[in-house]
């Protein structure tokens, strides 16, 4: 599953897919249980409390399900093939709102009578049996019945896509439970056999290849497919309905059969898919060295899942991710596409042909599909500039790690929330940037061929973190545990601090380092790494490089090929170190002055999100950040621009009394509205696909933000006629145009959009819609608006997108909160009434991360503490979210002098230097 951490939209889609559903489960019917078994029955078992006892494991599953799509109760009966290690009477799996119609056991020939048991807490389901089990094999069999969803996108769901029904699956981390009774844990790794009875005008496709299609007596089909290789219980999918099929290339070495699975009428959206997925297949085979190992590859579109999984076999992707119509296509949307594609194709080998033993280990799935994404775009698609985007995710993961309550990359799990906080932006991010870190390091065939080792060793098996450091060091030669052990099982990253010192005798680098922490966040005591650093700097007419692994609090670092003092140091080549770097005494006045323009691009980039970072910290003033951020926003270079914009933190209208706000647009306008009036709304013929990149994001600082007048026009009135006609505006431009028009929308706009978006059908231009609603400013509209999200009309789990778009203004984000406040039982719970299940509560709290006073705060702790506790992973959630609005506190304390004065007082932006690009 792709790391989904982006603002508003991505965090609406975690609120919706992240969390499964918490209900009433109707009581279990239990099988009439004879006599001799009452005693037993009494007893009254004793359920586990996180992970299953292992005295019986399955060895295989066998599940037949009915089911109609225009239906939620469907049916089911399951095979589950046990292993006993010890005798015992009760047997426990997991089961969450399923409801046992019958259940029987076997043993050598004989039947056992069994009662179903129903754990109080968690999502136990247990059998207590008449008489014990011998040690040796037996078979469960389970006839229940469960329900596909409206409401979310975990368990088994359904989504209404054109006048059609269709049911899906996402069951990553703990939600296959919800639709068979099973061992969900990831040990638990075994063949599965899935067989379906469908209506007539539906198909089903699941992880493996289909043995046969039969007639049904009422109509419909049944279809049996082929037996999977082993799969932990997450890994299996399903999908019913009538779908279409777009066939690709044979993919891989061993030419499986490759499709693209749409909704009924959308096969052609999906082309840019067929063509790039065999092409990404291939490149990953030749990095690993070791073939797909799955009998096809199909890759499913399915409307509103939150990103994509990796199932083998059957790819699930958000179907705006992965389809497009030709004439609505854009680049971002191809280029989004494939980098997820990548990193779903590499959990192929990470995660399903050797899978994590336990959630603790999440990282050897989640981190390593977000290390080889850029590792394998690099060659596939050079142009794309993946080295420079893996230092900007760098650079967001120390952010999400300068949190206290921040998780270790291994984090212990102790409980149900400790898993579903896994999936952060820590596994993801920050595993990737310590893996690239490790890799450069080591060296990159050193790290490939450690690679390589471990996932053949444990092909098709189980494997932990120790697993995977002892193959690496194998390789390397060196236990390599003493560094990346500092760096997974402790939080927090180190901030390295550079003096540059040219005494008598050679030239030196002194390196010291502590934790990096913002503003607002109090060290809890000392920390150390063990950090591998590789100093740059200038060796006469050369550049040249040293490098150290930083053990203790202090090492030094001799310049040896330095004849004289350099000219400049810089100590994070290629920004590949996992560390906030800070240079001491007079060397960072040398690197601004006459190093930056020797920096390769990475390493500009790496630099300039420590700056913002020493900012935050207070280390810095924030006037010299924004300075320099104003300077390189005028840099010819798409990346450094895009980096120049993520410095704007620092000048968030959240920092500034209202009447600053006015010269805050200004800056903002007189900073990007040169470009973005240059570039325009309308590509040109012969331009770059860098240009195409790099005019939304322009256009929409100096437009929504900077309220360039121009620009605000221009987008106002294209808006008015995409309203009627969607081929006005390019396809690359047409969020960006509706988000500046609703940011300085009036009433009679804000009454078009929601006409259009209760009449809309097209999913994705209802979407679109949606995201403009989301979009406006005026507090009053939004007011009006927001109520929207009631209307029977609408998917709650598209329009409660309105609520969090809300949050992202100063002038609105107390409106969100409000209506929250007002509406949460309405917004989420057990009522059959309420838009969204419980389990999604926790993230509901992120409606008041945008505060930045101590009064919100507390009016923010006060009604969620007790909201979030019982919410999957809620804790944690507004733990870290009132640690970072308490950050937000302080550096407005610390740093609002700094940023009115250079909001107030700034010169025109100068353009930099053209640099000497490495």
């Amino acid at each position: 599953m792709p790391n989904l951490l982006r603002p508003v939209v991505i965090a609406t889609v975690a609120l919706l897919s992240a969390c499964g559903a918490r209900q009433n489960p109707p009581a279990p019917e239990p099988a009439a249980t004879p006599p001799a078994a009452s005693a037993a029955a009494s007893a009254a078992p004793t359920p586990p409390t996180l992970r299953l006892p292992k005295d019986v494991r399955p060895n295989g599953y066998a599940v037949e399900l009915t089911l109609d799509p225009k239906a939620s109760a469907f049916q089911g009966t399951a095979d589950i093939g046990l292993d006993v290690a010890k005798p015992t009477s009760v047997v426990w799996l997991h089961g969450k709102n399923l409801t046992v119609k019958q259940a029987s056991l076997m043993q050598a020939g004989s039947a056992i009578d069994v009662t179903p048991l129903k754990s109080e807490k968690g999502d136990f389901l247990g059998f207590s049996l008449a008489k014990p089990l011998a040690v040796g094999t037996a078979k469960l069999r389970v006839v229940y019945e469960a329900t596909a969803s409206e409401k979310e996108t975990d368990g088994a769901f359904r989504v209404n896509e054109g006048g059609d029904w269709y049911i899906y699956t996402q069951f990553e981390p703990i939600d296959a439970r919800r639709v068979f009774p099973c061992f969900d844990e990831p040990e638990f790794k075994v063949p599965w056999q899935l067989t379906f009875h469908v209506p007539a005008g539906n198909v089903a496709v699941t992880n493996t290849p289909q043995l046969a299609e039969e007639a049904r007596p009422d109509g419909g089909h049944t279809y049996r497919f082929a037996r999977t290789k082993p799969l932990p219980s997450y890994l299996i999918a399903f999908g019913v309905g009538p779908f279409d099929f777009l066939a690709a290339a044979d993919s891989g070495q061993n030419k499986v059969k490759t499709r693209i699975i749409t909704p009924k009428g959308r096969a052609v959206e999906g082309t840019y898919a067929a063509k790039v997925t065999p092409e990404i297949l291939a490149a990953l085979e030749g990095y690993f060295g070791i073939p797909y190992a799955y009998e096809k590859l199909d890759v499913i579109a399915v409307p509103l899942l939150g990103g994509a999984m990796e199932h083998p076999g059957l790819v699930t992707f958000n179907s705006r991710m992965m389809l497009a119509k030709p004439e609505e296509d854009s680049l971002g949307r191809q280029r989004g596409f494939a980098d997820t594609q990548v990193h779903e194709l590499g959990h192929q080998w990470f995660g399903n042909l050797v899978t994590l033993a336990w959630w603790d280990d999440l990282w050897l799935n989640e981190s390593f599909a977000t290390w080889v994404t850029p590792r394998i775009i690099e060659t596939w698609q050079p142009s794309w500039d993946a080295p420079v985007e893996r230092v900007q995710d760098r650079s967001r993961s120390l952010d999400a790690d300068s949190l206290l309550s921040a998780r270790r990359i291994r984090q212990p799990i102790d409980t149900a929330n400790d898993i579903h906080n896994a999936f952060d932006g820590i596994t993801y991010g920050k595993g990737s940037a310590v893996l690239s870190m490790t890799e450069e390091w080591l060296g990159r065939e050193v790290f490939r061929k450690g690679i390589q080792r471990y996932l053949r060793k444990h092909a098709h098996g189980n494997a932990t973190a120790k697993d995977f450091l002892d193959a690496l060091s194998a390789e390397a030669g060196q236990d390599v545990t003493g560094v990346l052990g500092t760096f997974l099982d402790q939080g927090g990253a180190p901030l390295v601090t550079a003096t540059l010192e040219c005494g008598a005798g050679q030239p030196k680098v002194v390196l010291t380092q502590q934790r990096y922490l913002r503003l607002g966040s109090q060290a809890p005591g000392p920390q150390t790494w063990k950090v591998p650093v590789c100093v740059e700097y200038a060796a006469g007419n050369k550049d040249a490089r040293a490098c150290t692994v930083l053990e203790g609090e202090r090492a030094e670092v001799a310049l040896t090929e330095a004849k004289t003092c350099p000219a400049w140091v810089f100590p994070n080549a290629e920004g590949a170190g996992f560390f906030r770097m800070q240079l001491s005494g007079d060397a960072a006045t040398k690197l601004l002055k006459t190093g930056v323009t020797k920096l390769s691009r990475t390493e500009r980039v790496a630099l300039l999100g420590d700056v913002k970072a020493l900012a935050l910290a207070g280390a810095l003033p924030a006037s010299e950040a924004l300075t320099l951020s104003a300077r390189m926003a005028q840099d010819p270079d798409r990346a450094i621009v895009e980096t120049s914009m993520e410095m704007l933190e620092l000048s968030s209208a959240r920092l500034l009394p209202e009447a600053r706000l006015p010269d805050r647009a200004r800056f903002l306008r007189e900073t990007y509205g040169p470009r973005a009036r240059e570039l325009g709304f309308t590509s040109r013929k012969g331009e770059s696909e860098d240009t195409r990149l790099l005019r939304p994001r322009v256009v929409r600082v100096s437009g929504r933000d900077g309220a360039d007048p121009k620009i605000v026009a221009e987008a106002r009135a294209l808006a008015d006629k995409w309203l009627t006609n969607k081929q006005a505006i390019e396809p690359e431009m047409v969020e960006t145009v509706l988000s500046v028009a609703a940011a300085h929308g009036d009433a009679a706009f804000h009454q078009k959009l929601v006409a259009a978006v209760r009449t809309e059908k097209d999913r994705a231009i209802r979407q679109r819609l949606l995201g403009a609603l989301s979009s406006f400013t005026d507090p009053e509209l939004v007011k009006q608006g927001l109520p929207l999200v009631f209307d029977k009309a609408l998917d709650p789990r598209e329009s409660m997108w309105m609520v969090f778009g809300a949050t992202q203004h100063v002038r609105t984000q107390g409106v969100a909160f409000d209506f929250v406040k007002e509406n949460y039982d309405r917004l989420v719970g057990d009522s059959p009434d309420a838009l969204l299940p419980k389990d999604a509560a926790g993230r509901l709290a992120f409606v008041g991360g945008g505060f930045c006073s101590p009064e919100r705060r507390k009016e923010v702790e006060e009604f969620f503490t007790p909201r979030n506790a019982n919410a999957p992973g809620g804790p944690r959630m507004l733990t870290q979210l009132l640690e970072s609005m308490d950050q937000c506190v302080a550096l407005k304390t610390a740093q609002a002098a700094s940023i009115e004065s250079f909001l107030t007082g700034r010169a025109a932006p100068r353009p930099p230097q053209a640099p000497t690009t490495r």
